[in-house]
């Protein structure tokens, strides 16, 4: 009798506390769209996403969730493929096994969730038209798990607020443009999609109303979207731009303004976290991403407030296996390994849209008394000089900075890596010429080059700023 009187003391006197689980770009493809053949094949085999696994990834993490009994589960976006309803109806079945469990789930579209053109249907060799669901269609769909009472909704937009746990109140932003979508199958003469992200001026007024209010009357606010608030590497804006919301740095400082301090987002498929301070360095923000629930390392946030919701303790946990692949790990950290040609083919082809219309110029220069110049003359041939050179160290960087806490690895070594690629190409393109332009790139190129690298691979943001800052990507505990 004391033992069981003395623990129930102990239970009685632990601080009561309430999980919230986050996940994100879970890109679920509904089973019955998908017969075996060369189209899935075809759709599935370039692209680091676990596409054709994404049914047995969404049962594994909906097993994972209840066994983790949070009270909240927070899906910043990309709930499904390319907006299939086959495959919203699909995650609405596993968000009601959840629930069937005391859990309350609670979404945000992401760019592809809505009004999608792209909404297919694979069938054997065939890719067919499948159909998607408007705005007002997600909302039905997903009405217990945000758009339906007790929330209160923005008229202007997917955005709601909602009070899941006394005193803590979620605001889920809209911050799609896929109103701007056109679709042949609904009369438009073109199919035309927006991956981009803002928020309307009109929302932004409402998100900060629904802030204010909670802030005053004493509640702790946290806020979740699809794209970014904060640049997650400098020059993400500037580089990524429709990975960003337009204007961010202006909205960040209005919600700040009004008490948000903390937003959970997605889009880029990355696990990593950014600290953002306003302009007079009196108040920041954090902004958590996590990356795509189909994509290796398959992260799933489990966060733990205090007994007050004042205090949100996050952990980064991995999904391994699933009933039928015990080797998902392994094979989705391959596909990263696969994407550096692709990557590889993105950077040439920057650079090529750049100096391309140059290229004969340069030519007649680097050849200016009888010397030799092996000058790409096709993007193509851009691509396949950095793979010669590059493919090694892209693959390891895009490991890096899926994985997050970039610092913890090889930094000096994947730079020195990347710097004797370039000066490998140096080489095979002005073999006479090699030592004078890799000097001219050490001493001119590169230190302009170098805040940016830092920036990825040492996950510092606002690098050489009074602002710049370091946020632990995988464990941090944040003041709401």
């Amino acid at each position: 009798m004391l033992l069981s009187t003395l623990l129930a003391i102990e239970a009685t006197a632990r601080p009561k506390t309430d999980r919230i689980v986050v996940i994100s770009d879970t890109h679920l493809l509904a089973p019955e769209l998908v017969t075996p053949g060369s189209a899935i094949d075809r759709a599935d085999g370039g692209d680091s996403k676990m596409m054709a696994m994404s049914d047995d990834i969404m049962e594994a993490i909906t097993d994972s969730i209840i066994h983790i009994k949070p009270s909240l589960v927070l899906i910043t976006g990309d709930l499904t493929h390319n907006g299939e309803r086959a495959s919203h109806e699909r995650m609405a079945r596993y968000l009601e096994r959840m629930a069937q469990h005391g859990i309350q789930p609670l979404v945000i579209p992401g760019n592809h969730d809505c009004n999608n053109p792209y909404a297919s249907r694979y069938a054997g060799e065939k890719t067919q038209p499948a159909a998607t669901v408007t705005r007002e269609e997600f909302a039905a769909i997903y009405r217990d798990y945000g758009y339906g009472a007790p929330s209160r909704r923005d008229p202007a937009s997917l955005s709601y607020c909602c009070e899941p746990l006394e005193g803590l109140v979620v605001i889920g932003i809209d911050s799609n443009m896929d109103e701007q979508n056109t679709l042949t199958s609904r009369g438009d003469s073109t199919d035309s999609y927006h991956n981009g992200g803002r928020i309307k001026a009109e929302t932004l007024e409402w998100v900060v109303e629904q802030a204010a209010q909670a802030r005053s009357q004493g509640k702790h606010v946290i806020a979740m979207m699809h794209h970014h608030l904060a640049p997650h590497f400098d020059q993400e804006d500037k580089l990524l731009t429709n990975y960003i919301v337009k204007r961010h740095k202006e909205i960040a400082e209005r919600l700040m303004q009004a008490g948000i301090h903390t937003m959970f987002t997605g889009h880029l498929h990355v696990t990593d976290a950014v600290t953002l301070h306003n302009a007079a360095t009196s108040d920041s923000l954090v902004e958590v991403a996590t990356g795509s629930a189909i994509c290796y390392p398959f992260a799933l946030r489990v966060a733990e407030l205090n007994r007050n919701h004042s205090r949100l303790s996050i952990d980064t946990r991995w999904l391994t296996a699933t009933k039928h692949c015990p080797t998902l790990r392994d094979q989705g950290r391959q596909r990263i390994i696969n994407a550096a040609p692709g990557m590889a083919a993105m950077l040439s082809g920057k650079a090529w849209d750049k100096m391309g219309g140059r290229m004969a110029q340069l030519k007649a220069m680097l050849e200016m008394g009888g010397r030799k110049a092996n000058l790409p003359e096709t993007p193509q041939q851009a691509t396949q000089l950095a793979l010669r050179h590059l493919k090694e160290v892209l693959a390891r960087t895009l490991l890096a900075v899926v994985e997050g806490n970039e610092q913890d690895k090889d930094v000096e070594g994947i730079i020195a890596q990347g710097q004797q690629g370039i000066r490998a190409m140096i080489q095979e393109v002005v073999p006479d010429q090699a030592d004078n332009l890799w000097d001219f790139f050490q001493t001119s190129v590169y230190p302009k080059l170098d805040p940016l690298v830092r920036s990825v691979l040492e996950d510092r943001n606002a690098v050489g700023t009074p602002t710049e800052s370091h946020t632990d990507d995988l464990h941090l505990t944040l003041t709401l």
